[in-house]
């Protein structure tokens, strides 16, 4: 038998597609007024899988959130979990929790008593209310603090609390909203990895909401780049990062250098300073937006590459950016890491060539 990442094992030893968790279908959302925050949504998302619906305030990505949770109701389309319509069920008929921005913990209760508080009102008898209180407090590593109150607990510590609470009662899927961004960097990063160990450790469907490229690009399996109210690409960080469909994606996910050329007829375009190579065939004469890495592109002597002249030179401790003006119009950063001496590095004025690595430049659509 074998197994394919996020796939079953199957009786012959080929793994089956993974396993829809929530199926989303043409799902829109108007407010009153007339503005649209969601335009006919499709996606899939994946069982046992980090999910993050990445994009800039206003995008529609907690509006899609909330109507996951029930918390708001869809225009059109429909929206399933593990195949069953949801439409309709309130929050707290749905195999649903959520975790939002402000932690919302009760101040007069116990870090048990905080966990244990939904398990209590579904009626769980309380020595299986303690079992799982036990369970969460470990999970979270927060055993020896039940006893505390959240003023007596850090900012990340209170984080953990609400994590261990929409936990307690083994949801099918737990949303996040921006659940990071009170914290501080360091703290941010260290939950980062702890949100990512939680999701494998319980195989519980996490969805992610963040504005953050960095968050998205740490924690999740695949992610969602949305933008006023349409995904516009789903695909791992890997995929995301290095192969962005659209000029929005790509200029949105990291440093990106973004320039305008012109098809050849072949797989080579035109632009200031020169041609670049391309895996597209693009029509002679047709205008088209073009991307690249600044890793991915190196200083060269004058003559090879894309003739330009550096116009600043940024130290930034591991690496150096340089930003080159290119002859004919546009500019390019270039990234270096710093491995030692910098004698020999081309100093703002010089006149230098920009060499990409095969594959570095990418058409985009608009």
């Amino acid at each position: 038998m074998t197994i394919a990442a996020g796939g079953r094992i199957t009786a012959e030893g080929a793994a089956a597609a993974p396993e829809t968790a929530i199926a989303i279908r043409e799902v829109s959302k108007a407010f009153p007024g007339g503005t649209v925050a969601l335009d006919r949504v499709s996606l899939d998302i994946r069982a046992n899988e980090f999910f993050t619906l990445l994009g800039p305030s206003g995008c529609g990505k907690t509006t899609l959130l909330r109507l996951i949770g029930g918390f708001e109701e869809a225009s059109g389309g429909r929206i399933e979990l593990h195949g069953q319509p949801i439409e309709g069920l309130p929050p707290h008929r749905r195999p649903v929790n959520t975790v939002f921005q402000s932690y919302a913990l009760f101040p007069h209760l116990s870090v048990a008593d905080n966990i244990g508080f939904a398990l209590e009102m579904q009626g769980v008898a309380r020595a299986e209310r303690e079992r799982r209180i036990a369970d969460m407090l470990a999970l979270v590593r927060l055993t020896g603090m039940e006893g505390r109150r959240p003023n007596q607990l850090s900012g990340g510590q209170q984080q953990r609390v609400a994590l261990a609470r929409a936990l307690a009662a083994g949801p099918k899927v737990l949303l996040l909203d921006e659940p990071l961004s009170a914290l501080d960097l360091k703290l941010r990063k260290e939950m980062q990895i702890e949100l990512k160990r939680l999701q494998r450790e319980t195989g519980i469907t996490f969805v992610f909401v963040t504005h953050d490229q960095e968050e998205a690009l740490t924690m999740s399996d695949r992610i969602a780049v949305m933008e006023s109210g349409k995904v516009l690409q789903v695909g791992t960080p890997h995929e995301i990062y290095e192969r962005p469909a659209r000029r929005f994606v790509a200029g949105f996910i990291g440093e990106t250098n973004l320039l305008t050329a012109t098809g050849t007829g072949g797989r080579t375009l035109r632009l200031g300073g020169g041609e670049v190579a391309v895996e597209a065939t693009v029509p002679a004469g047709t205008s088209v937006t073009i991307a690249s890495r600044p890793e991915r592109l190196r200083l060269a002597p004058p003559g090879e590459g894309l003739a330009g002249l550096v116009e600043d030179v940024v130290y930034f401790g591991t690496d150096t950016n340089y930003h080159v003006a290119l002859e004919g119009g546009g500019r390019v950063a270039v990234r270096v890491q710093n491995r030692g001496q910098a004698a020999g590095r081309p100093l703002a004025g010089s006149r230098v060539g920009v060499v990409a690595e095969p594959g570095a430049w990418q058409v985009l659509l608009d």
